[in-house]
């Protein structure tokens, strides 16, 4: 009932969009659009703005007493108003906050004035009707846990982590480029992400790092061993941390799992080093100029491809042996591992090749084919509701059209999944991985879950166990608990609600076959 309620509520106001497929970080995007996101230069220069007004004084709390009184929540709404009013429009921080206090005292008008309707239908009497059910559920409000901010392809997003009698709550505002509201969500609030064991913090030590792909910069993690302070003259073999399909950072962050992290973090204590860095589709958007063009090459292969080129950099400066490069890549990176390769011995000949490969959860049918099941049991797994009921058909009627004869560049990116260019449905389309994986000949780890109801394990593990029977170069092994992410699950969507890390036992396995390589 709960979840019918907080997603049928939000879905209906401000266009959220559904966590459609488990490995794209259960989390809300934009379709693509037409204008690239801000450099990296460009939000430095914004931040570095002096602020023309005074910063406003810190507003009273909100304590439940207060809001109980009605004169008490008129006079804190009027701080508010005057307070939102003089805060400077680039200091997104502030106002989303000054925004949520705004919600929360019931100040619908004022909300709706500072929305960019044209983007988001979030009118007066729609966050009324929303604020009116939603609360109700919630109980009353307690206070605000925490505040993030993170720049995205999509601009600006401010959450807001709220504690309610019931539920604690996060909120989210998007800024874009001209400060406006052009986004707002909300959904139970994460766990926060701890290692399976602390000590493990102690094992690597960490170098920011920034991939260079043409035009686009990357920010990432260097994780190295620390017992390199103590051992002179060795070296380490190296495993680039690939990414899911999706707007993934270096983790591959959900909720409160971060599976590159727990990787980094145990096959260094092991003495294996890590790269990984942040998604180019998370930090930037589209051109215009290149969107009938896009694929699955602007999307991972091209970064991918560069980043293992920065790993040969940096072993001029760092304790890096570059005959033990290794990637570990899950689904979307492993389908495309050989692109990944024959891009890298292509534009980098010369350079020491990749030495072996850990596919997790590989799919063994098209990309798009694994989402009529995992549609199906996100929208089935609790029965559906009348708007749940319109949602599917929608999705349903995108994924036909991907398979359609009738697909071509002239589709229009709203008949397709995610917003996506029908550019890059093709290339998938054409593309055959089964055929392009069972050429390589370089040591291949294929690891599955057996609870994974993302990459159905028999559909796909048990398929590939059984096409690369008998090959000299490919190790198979699947864990009977673990579900997508490699971490102890039931086989539900729920498994992504709780805390947990990846499995030890498989990042030893890993560890233990790249000591081999």
């Amino acid at each position: 009932m709960l979840k019918r309620l907080f997603i049928g509520v939000i879905s209906s106001l401000v266009g959220f969009l559904l966590p459609f497929m488990g490995y794209a970080q259960k989390t809300s995007s934009s379709q693509n659009t037409n204008k690239a996101a801000p450099s990296a230069n460009s939000t430095e220069k914004q931040a570095n703005k002096t602020n023309v007004l005074p910063a406003p004084p810190e507003p009273p709390p909100l304590t439940p007493k207060q809001l109980a009184r009605k004169d008490s929540l008129d006079n804190l709404a009027k701080l508010e108003i005057e307070r939102l009013a003089a805060l400077p429009k680039e200091d997104h921080k502030e106002r989303a906050t000054s925004l949520f206090r705004l919600l929360i005292l019931e100040q619908y008008e004022v909300l709706e004035k500072n929305f960019d309707t044209t983007k988001i239908p979030a009118r007066a009497k729609h966050l009324q009707a929303f604020w009116g059910r939603a609360s109700g559920v919630l109980g009353d409000y307690r206070a605000i846990n925490r505040i993030t901010t993170e720049r995205l392809a999509i601009g600006d997003v401010v959450v807001i982590s709220a504690q309610f009698k019931n539920f604690d709550f996060d909120f989210s505002f998007n800024f874009d480029e001209k400060h406006a509201v052009i986004g707002f969500a909300y959904a139970l609030a994460k766990q926060q992400y701890s290692p399976a064991d602390s000590s493990l913090l102690n094992s690597i030590t960490e170098q920011e790092i920034t991939v260079t792909s043409g035009t686009y910069r990357l920010p990432g993690s260097l994780a190295l061993p620390k017992s390199i302070l103590n051992i002179f003259g060795q070296r380490y073999p190296i495993a680039l941390l690939l990414h899911d399909q999706g707007p993934q950072d270096r983790d591959r962050s959900d909720n409160a799992y971060k599976p590159n992290k727990d990787l980094a973090l145990g096959l260094g204590k092991m003495g294996i080093a890590t790269l990984r860095y942040d998604k180019r589709m998370r930090l930037y958007q589209v051109k215009e100029q290149e969107m009938d063009k896009y694929t699955v090459n602007e999307e991972t292969v091209d970064d991918a491809v560069q980043a293992l080129q920065t790993i040969r950099e940096l072993a001029k400066t760092y304790p890096i042996d570059t005959t033990k490069i290794i990637i570990i890549a899950p689904t979307l990176a492993a389908m495309v591992l050989p692109k990944i390769l024959q891009q890298d011995e292509r534009l980098h000949p010369a350079s020491a090749r990749v030495v072996g490969a850990v596919a997790l959860a590989l799919n063994y049918v098209k990309l798009y084919e694994l989402m009529y099941p995992r549609f199906e049991h996100f929208f089935m797994q609790d029965g559906m509701t009348v708007e749940e009921v319109k949602q599917r058909e929608s999705i349903m009627r995108r994924l036909e059209t991907v398979q359609s004869a009738k697909l071509s560049l002239k589709t229009s990116i709203y008949d397709l999944p995610y917003g996506i260019a029908p550019s890059y449905w093709l290339d998938l389309r054409s593309y055959n991985h089964v055929e392009e994986i069972s050429k390589l000949t370089l040591p291949l780890l294929l690891l599955y879950g057996e609870q994974d109801h993302d990459v159905d394990f028999t559909k796909n593990g048990l398929a590939w166990k059984k096409h690369l029977e008998g090959k000299p170069n490919v190790e198979w092994k699947s864990y009977p608990k673990l579900f997508h992410l490699f971490a102890e699950g039931n086989g539900t969507l729920r498994d992504y609600d709780r805390k947990g890390n990846v499995d030890a036992g498989c990042i030893n396995d890993i560890a233990q076959w790249i000591g081999k390589r």
